[in-house]
């Protein structure tokens, strides 16, 4: 599912925990979320169709998921980058997409290390809480992207209804953090992520996040009973 921890700060400390768990991480993404997160993903990029000949970029790609996932998308799309502060996700997912018209680079969303106005689509799967600064991460998103670009955020969150929510709360806070740090062999890093959430601006919060950021229309709805919402939003003409 992602990154754990007791408050960790700073976005080296964050950067070493990612190190440290990507030889277990699509392992405990698959484990921890039943399988739904290969669906969270399908339907994040389907909001980008038609992908045919246009340009992606993928923020926080981790082991390269979402691009994968972009790059299966017939018609093809023209280009698509990954971009990660993490070095031992970006090896892996390096072999993942041996063959395939994406290219991974090293860079964290608060620099992102291109030019102005030069892709269609901006993505980030679970990885806007991670920023050490979301609102200067989701302005190099809107700088990145051409005119009528759109973004697409897929996001953790919590259930609306009361007892959905303690059921959740439940097991993200109790049985999530003791098996990932039993798989992954990270004390921390399946503590981290429940904390993340609990502190991260969710629904109209983030939509007015977006809107600070340059964003357009700006929408969100959320999936599988709310523990997961995807936002999306245009940058103006």
């Amino acid at each position: 599912m992602e990154k754990t921890a007791v408050p960790l700060s700073g976005a080296n400390q964050i950067q070493e925990m990612f190190n440290a768990v990507a030889p277990r991480y699509d392992f405990l993404n698959r484990l921890l979320s039943a399988g739904y997160d290969k669906r969270w993903r399908k339907l994040a990029v389907s909001e980008f169709e038609p992908v045919a000949n246009k340009t992606f970029l993928d923020v926080a790609t981790g082991t390269a998921d979402i691009a994968l996932e972009i790059a299966r998308r017939q018609p093809a799309p023209h280009k698509i980058i990954g971009m990660d502060f993490s070095q031992s996700m970006l090896e892996l997912g390096n072999n993942k997409v041996s063959g395939q018209n994406i290219k991974l680079i090293p860079g964290s969303a608060e620099q992102i290390p291109l030019k102005d106005q030069v892709f269609d689509g901006v993505v980030t799967a679970f990885g806007v809480r991670n920023f050490s600064d979301p609102g200067q991460g989701l302005r190099e998103m809107y700088r990145v992207l051409k005119p009528n670009g759109k973004i697409v955020v897929l996001e953790f969150s919590f259930p609306q209804n009361g007892l959905l929510q303690w059921l959740y709360r439940f097991y993200f806070e109790n049985i999530l953090p003791l098996t990932g740090r039993l798989i992954s062999g990270h004390k921390s890093a399946y503590s981290y992520l429940p904390a993340s959430v609990a502190n991260f601006p969710q629904g109209n919060a983030f939509k007015k996040m977006l809107e600070e950021s340059g964003f357009e229309n700006v929408s969100f709805r959320g999936l599988t009973l709310g523990i997961v919402t995807i936002y999306t939003g245009f940058k103006n003409a």
